[in-house]
């Protein structure tokens, strides 16, 4: 194709991409001065594809249709032509030069909320022209919007899935009328997963579909998460987003009405969306502020001090309010009980820095029974509990109620791993099974049975497709959870296995065991490498530094042991706590490790120079278990009083 002439102007320069049916390309258009370049979109029917030739030429004549009616508005592609040879069909439209909105949503740089009210009223604006015109574009998502390079303003594309949806009509009386679709057979579900309402995907689009649509967009822009990564109301269906990020109640209400599972719960138009976005920027500024226009980071969001040059991020991982009352922005704060409101220290953010300053953010009592394991998604918003009262709980980090309730153990549930992309669950139990769940809708999805005894740890690599799990017998299994297959290592260890670890590469696992001693295992062969001896007690958690040198043993001999792994030199000994050590988890940086232990604490330690920097106390009984999040922004403990406790990092 690259160098074929259509229609003896527009030449084929390069591909931009190709499907089954469907292939786009740059070409320059040679009947012109500078010849410019344009895209063209190229249908090709074949016996092979599942549309059939008529299909072909009415998808590309409905874009061309939905083009020309738009005309010359410049927030849309404009139609250059339009024609068929040889049984192929062509579109010719004007190349938007730009970069995708995709590229502005990095789950590491969240947006202000002034961002996503400029944001919403562009997109809305453009929406509210379309929808005059009686079209629903039904694709509307972060690839579809190119923020122009030369003005810098959003351009919806590919309009391959608009639909008509209603005509204007002039009645007897001279007055203009609305005279809808809906009612007709219903069309093909067309539209991206996450970005598409209920009603859409049953083939019966309105115009609040692109509406719904925009809404997920600016959730994803404000949390960080694409929209299938969020959960839904088992109840109702709506999107519960809110938890994971604090912003002003009537911003939050607009979007959510955005997103009603329900198309007439929701906006039904683009101009009632706009109107209530205005009233949020109508209060008057005070002069000592400043609205934020940059992007906010995940490490500074949560609270922001503004003067009037500068913002400065002064307090990390605590979630904060930006309200609009009385004309001016205040800063809300979320205050624990009394009790928890000491402040202690805890992570360095480098090794030569001041400590930072965390508070007991809260403490979440919801199990019946000792709390024996918790893990933390890779985004650090959501959290979930094992407990040995055989369920697990699933929280957003900054809510005070769990979000779903998990039953199907039939024992203590020991282990809890969450996939990198925040989908999956898993969980090992002593009931020697480890069950597989869907996260966001709290649905168990799979049962892993391999072991004959209880499961005690369990171990996931980042892209959710291969688990390893040791129990009470000393066995380890590596499990494939895309075709199932399990590769056994029988008598790994003598005795119980308490915990295993993946290196950060994911090459490499660590064992340790109530044998007193700690193995490590190439994961993709299940060979042992090595077998490490130190320790006078049983071994109860291992743990690679996220710098992927160093290996830490925590033991019941109520020692904390550093070791270079690959040659099993013992580096450092850390010692202070006063009974045996069960947990053991790394700040984000690797600069500093945080233990737990029957004690009853929680201590922190330089681990270059294997100093106890502090000694948290909270828990009324053993600490049980600890997990840090990636972001280094929250600790989390459980303990056998029932309860989890939530440390949040000032800076």
């Amino acid at each position: 194709m690259l160098g074929k002439l259509l229609q003896g102007r527009y030449q084929i320069i390069g591909i931009l991409s190709a499907g089954g049916f469907c292939q786009t390309y740059l070409a320059k258009d040679i009947a012109i001065a500078d010849s410019p370049t344009c895209v063209v979109k190229h249908l090709k029917y074949s016996a092979q594809s599942s549309i059939s030739l008529p299909s072909l030429s009415e998808l590309l004549d409905r874009e061309a249709e939905a083009l020309k009616k738009l005309g010359k508005y410049d927030r849309v592609p404009q139609l250059l032509a339009h024609f068929e040879e040889k049984q192929e069909y062509y579109l010719v439209q004007e190349l938007i030069e730009g970069y995708p909105l995709t590229d502005e949503l990095n789950p590491e740089q969240l947006w202000s909320e002034h961002q996503v009210i400029y944001f919403l009223q562009e997109v809305l604006t453009i929406l509210e022209y379309i929808h005059s015109h009686g079209l629903i574009h039904r694709d509307i998502k972060p690839s579809n919007l190119i923020r122009r390079r030369h003005d810098n303003k959003l351009v919806l594309i590919d309009f391959g899935a608009v639909k008509q949806a209603w005509t204007q009509v002039i009645t007897e009386g001279g007055k203009t009328s609305t005279k809808f679709a809906f009612g007709v057979a219903a069309t093909i579900a067309i539209g991206t997963p996450g970005y598409t309402p209920p009603e859409q995907e049953r083939g019966i689009p309105r115009p609040n579909s692109d509406i719904y649509a925009l809404g997920a967009i600016a959730i994803q822009a404000l949390t960080g998460l694409a929209p299938t990564q969020l959960l839904e109301d088992n109840n109702t269906g709506e999107i519960l987003w809110r938890h994971y990020r604090e912003v002003s109640p009537r911003l939050a209400e607009i979007i959510s009405k955005m997103v009603r599972y329900h198309f007439k719960e929701r906006y039904q138009s683009a101009t009632e969306v706009k109107q209530d976005l205005q009233l949020l920027l109508k209060p008057q500024i005070p002069q000592i502020a400043t609205i934020p226009t940059k992007v906010v980071t995940k490490q500074n969001y949560s609270r922001q001090l503004y003067n009037s040059k500068v913002a400065i991020a002064m307090v990390a991982g605590v979630a904060l309010v930006l309200t609009a009352i009385a004309g001016g922005y205040y800063l809300l704060k979320p205050t624990a009980p009394a009790s928890e409101q000491k402040q202690y220290s805890l992570f360095t953010t480098n090794r030569h820095s001041p400590f930072a300053k965390i508070f007991l953010a809260k403490t979440l009592s919801a199990h019946s029974q000792p709390v024996w394991s918790t893990a933390i998604s890779a985004n650090g918003q959501i959290l979930a509990s094992g407990s040995q009262d055989n369920t697990i709980k699933v929280w957003a980090i900054n809510s005070q109620q769990p979000i779903y309730t998990l039953l199907g153990h039939k024992d203590t549930v020991r282990s809890l791993a969450i996939s990198a992309d925040g989908r999956i669950l898993a969980s090992g139990s002593g009931d020697t099974t480890v069950k597989l769940w869907n996260l966001q809708t709290g649905k168990q999805f799979g049962t892993l049975q391999g072991h004959n005894s209880p499961v005690w740890s369990i171990a996931m690599k980042r892209d959710g497709q291969t688990l390893v799990s040791a129990c009470e017998d000393g066995t380890i299994n590596i499990w494939n959870l895309r075709t199932g297959a399990l590769r056994e290592i029988k008598a790994a260890h003598s005795s119980r296995i308490f915990s295993v670890a993946l290196s950060p590469d994911e090459q490499t696992i660590a064992t340790g065991s109530k044998d007193k001693t700690i193995k490590i295992w190439h994961l993709p062969t299940g060979k042992l490498i090595r077998t490490i001896n130190g320790h006078t007690n049983a071994v109860r958690d291992v743990l690679f530094n996220p710098n992927g040198k160093e290996l830490v043993s925590a033991s019941w001999d109520k020692t904390i042991k550093v070791w270079d792994w690959q040659t099993g030199k013992q580096l450092l000994v850390l010692k202070g706590h006063s009974d045996r050590i069960v947990s053991v988890t790394f700040s984000a940086n690797g600069q500093n490790l945080v233990s737990a232990s029957i004690d009853k604490t929680i201590k922190i330690w330089d681990i270059h120079t294997g100093k106890m920097l502090q000694s948290l106390p909270g828990h009324s009984d053993w600490v049980l278990s600890l997990v840090s999040d990636p972001t280094g922004q929250t600790l989390v403990s459980s303990s056998k009083d029932k309860t989890i406790k939530i440390w949040q990092r000032e800076m």
